[in-house]
């Protein structure tokens, strides 16, 4: 799909991955409208508060996109949020508000707005040479794949909408809609400023190469990619310099 007078909503659009998104769709002509809960969009797109957890909001928010502009044809469905602890400790059972809490936004928010938005994309009109109507790229993580001690919650929903990706482009291609997923490795991001530099520096040591945190205008561009490419369905690229995480760091360790 060619993004150029297209309408696309990213949610997390206004900080870190979720910004290098809009400002890539904007590049490419694009009308983006950001969902967030705070901040403000790159210049040029569009803002709608959003907490993608609350099924009211998230209908709104949709409801919202479409009376100013009619038809929805891409989503990067990106907000998410982090957080760190065991199941369990010698001092007690785990945090499960805190697992809740982290499912709720990254798992059950992204399906939330993925079933508004791809329920509007259903009734577009088709475009390009496929007719396509629409297009959703979720964003997981490589902790789909190699979720790192303490990271339970966080690896359990990027492995569910890793494994959703391919479900939901089943669901959907009958109605000329595809999802695809981006996987990213350690990226430079809001999210991970507070780390401590040594703690960086190990977490990139398991980079093949290069040995460098990836950019949110990274993560854009092959957000971009896999939207102008129809034959790319049901797919989740990694973007992570080859990394494969060990079981847990020794800085977390202690050693």
């Amino acid at each position: 799909m060619d993004p150029s007078g297209k309408v696309a909503v990213v949610t997390g659009g206004n900080s870190g991955l979720g910004e290098g998104g809009v400002r890539r769709l904007l590049r490419a002509g694009a009308s983006v409208v950001s969902l967030d809960l705070t901040g403000q969009p790159p210049a040029g797109a569009d803002f709608i508060e959003c907490d993608v957890s609350d099924e009211d909001s998230v209908e709104s928010a949709v409801r919202q996109v479409v009376e100013r502009y009619g038809e929805i044809h891409m989503l990067l469905n990106n907000a998410g949020i982090g957080g760190l602890g065991a199941v369990a400790s010698p001092e007690g059972p785990g945090d499960m508000a805190q697992f809740r809490k982290i499912i709720a936004v990254n798992l059950i928010g992204a399906a939330q707005v993925a079933a508004h938005v791809s329920h509007r994309m259903i009734s577009n009109k088709p475009t390009g040479p496929d007719g396509e109507r629409g297009v959703i790229v979720n964003t997981c993580s490589i902790a789909s794949f190699e979720g790192q001690e303490g990271m339970g919650a966080y690896t359990a929903a990027k492995a569910a909408l890793a494994a959703l990706t391919l479900v939901w482009a089943r669901d959907l291609s009958r109605h000329a809609i595809r999802v695809n997923a981006v996987a990213p490795g350690f990226m430079d991001t809001p999210m991970v400023a507070a780390l401590p530099p040594d703690f960086v520096t190990e977490l990139l040591a398991d980079n093949e190469f290069p040995k460098r945190a990836g950019t949110a205008d990274e993560y854009g561009a092959v957000a971009e990619f896999l939207i102008h490419t129809p034959l790319i369905n049901g797919e989740v690229v990694r973007l992570d310099a080859g990394a494969r995480p060990p079981a847990r760091t020794k800085w977390a360790s202690g050693q």
